[in-house]
């Protein structure tokens, strides 16, 4: 029984947060019965407004001002109710007072009436029941209490909502002036109805709220100028024009107008392609200007797949320096009305692109200002080798493992391409009659010469009849050439500016005999990779200290890049 009454003490501390003193008597029921009676009389609250109505002032004092949210509105709620049940159990033999009291506003005179009598009936039935029950008598005022106090706040809360919808939906003075949510949302402690008694809310009579009416009424009565606000009213976005700006906006004036089109040149010369792209669709002089070929000069389209039709757009640019390298060219790639076209590119890189021989054939058919192309892993027929051969400027082609060249094709260009000076046709499956009208018609302007893979077709006499047609060859390449024999060597020495030798994996051609090439003063570079074991690669570097032997291991004899590079073609930057 004892243990029972001090639980009923602690629970009834623990629901009042009050400094109060623990009794020292060891009579449990006198103990018991003084808690219940300090527990059932309740403190008045002091306050000097009339217990009628309740002011703005007062609402904000209990924190109803500060609810802008359904969640903020609970957890404050219920905290006003435990200030206010902690206030109804106060202890009167205490002389402190609870922190909350001091600051919970006066509350309808009605209200405290109903809740004294509540209180004094639940003392003097608590009084008159037996030890035993004082327990369960205890529980029972506290939840009538806490009925109360909830029926009290739903009250406030409706009155709350009730009194912003009569003002138009405004907000609080301590919220936020645009809130798309109501500040006070529906509350429910303990799961309690709403209470039907209406409250009356007196007009503000603090200064700071009549200031911010003040402030209000003046935002309504002159709205912000047009020039400084953008949006609507539920954006947070303003800009902020001076007067001289706002004169230069609403002048009607295009600018643009007055530069010439020089200037515009130079300002989208530094604009990148996809921009550039963009700025044609702003007007029709932009469109005019965009399309200007000075600013399509170089162009890096590399592993791109092309649509119907995209090739030729891109070829009336005006286009100078172009990469198409690995690149997917869907058909049709040129309308019919393309053929009249000539395009004006000098540069052209198509090494293992992927676009059709009637296609590649139109483009050749369009370009007669060519200079260096790049043809490797294409497929190639007489008709494109005809229309390539038009190009009388071409210094350096490269078509390497390029398929479909015969001995017509070979011949044709041999003897158009006046000005050529490299060329690598190595690894093309070339005929031994293709390899002869090479040799016989080649350029002598020629001072690159890539012929490498000619396993069965090039023979000694091949290299007798090149030396003597192109007698200022700077770079030979002879690798995999597997017919050429021991003769070879001293048409190789007739050379008498080469610096760079190949005759890589040349199996019929003794080690001895490479110690001759030392008596070319020229020759700098010697690559015979697979042909000496290591013990006579020393003996060979000690013979000929001067010369770099297997220096580099692949040709870069007409190749557009070399290495890691991929933003330049032959020297020339592709990309902005």
């Amino acid at each position: 029984m004892s243990a029972r009454k001090h639980r009923g003490s602690e629970n009834m501390e623990n629901l009042c947060p009050v400094t109060r003193k623990r009794s020292t008597s060891k009579n449990g029921t006198a103990a018991a019965s003084g808690a219940l009676v300090s527990a059932t009389k309740s403190s008045n609250y002091e306050h000097p407004s009339s217990p009628s109505a309740l002011t703005y002032e007062a609402l904000e004092e209990m924190g109803i001002g500060m609810l802008d949210s359904e969640e903020s509105s609970s957890s404050a709620l219920s905290a006003i109710a435990l200030a206010i049940s902690a206030s109804a159990t106060s202890d009167d033999n205490s002389s402190e007072m609870t922190p909350m009291s001091t600051n919970v506003p006066p509350m309808a005179h009605q209200m405290q009436q109903q809740q004294r009598r509540s209180l004094n009936s639940t003392a003097d039935t608590t009084l008159d029941s037996s030890v035993s029950g004082n327990t369960t008598v205890v529980e029972d005022a506290q939840q009538r209490l806490l009925r109360q106090s909830a029926e009290k706040l739903q009250a406030l809360a409706q009155a709350k909502r009730t009194a912003l919808g009569s003002e138009g939906g405004s907000s609080n003075s301590n919220s936020p002036a645009k809130r798309f949510r109501n500040p006070l949302s529906a509350v429910t402690c303990n799961n309690q109805s709403e209470s039907q008694s209406p409250l009356n809310f007196q007009p503000s009579t603090s200064r700071l709220a009549q200031v911010r009416q003040a402030n209000k009424a003046a935002a309504a009565s002159s709205p912000l100028p047009p020039t400084r606000r953008l949006g609507s009213a539920a954006e947070s976005f303003f800009v902020f024009r001076t007067p001289s700006m706002s004169a230069h906006i609403n002048s009607g004036i295009n600018y643009f107008d007055r530069l010439s089109d020089e200037i515009l040149l130079g300002i989208f010369k530094w604009l990148p392609k996809k921009t550039l792209l963009r700025m044609a669709t702003v007007s029709k002089r932009f469109n005019r200007c965009s399309r200007d070929e000075t600013l399509w000069t170089r162009l890096d389209l590399g592993l791109r797949t092309f649509r119907p039709g995209a090739l030729e757009q891109i070829m009336r640019r005006g286009v100078q320096v172009l990469r198409l390298a690995q690149t997917t060219v869907q058909e049709p790639a040129f309308t019919p009305s393309a053929a009249a076209f000539k395009s004006r590119l000098q540069y052209l890189d198509l090494s293992m692109a992927a676009i059709s021989k009637s296609s590649l054939r139109t483009l050749f058919s369009q370009c007669r200002q060519l200079k260096k192309v790049s043809l490797e892993s294409t497929e190639l027929d007489d008709d494109i080798c005809a229309e390539m051969a038009k190009n009388k400027s071409l210094e350096a082609v490269n078509m390497t493992m390029a398929s479909g060249l015969t001995a017509n094709s070979v011949r044709l260009m041999m003897e158009s391409l006046t000005n050529l000076s490299s060329l690598n046709i190595s690894w093309t499956d070339l005929s031994a009659d293709a390899v002869t009208a090479l040799v016989t018609n080649i350029s002598p302007n020629v001072i690159r010469l890539n012929i490498a893979g000619c396993r069965r077709v090039l023979f000694d006499s091949h290299v007798a009849t090149l030396q003597r047609r192109c007698p200022q060859l700077l770079e030979l390449d002879l690798s995999d050439c597997n017919s050429l024999t021991p003769e070879v060597i001293p048409a190789i020495m007739k050379f008498k500016m080469l610096e760079y030798l190949s005759v890589s994996r040349c199996y019929l051609i003794p080690a001895t005999r490479f110690i001759e090439l030392k008596g070319m003063p020229s020759l700098t570079y010697l690559d015979i990779f697979g042909m000496l074991s290591d013990a006579a690669m020393e003996v060979l570097e000690k013979q000929m200290p001067k010369m770099g032997i297997n220096k580099f291991i692949h040709s870069s004899v007409s190749r557009p890049t070399v290495g890691t590079r991929r933003t330049s073609i032959w020297g020339l930057r592709t990309r902005d």
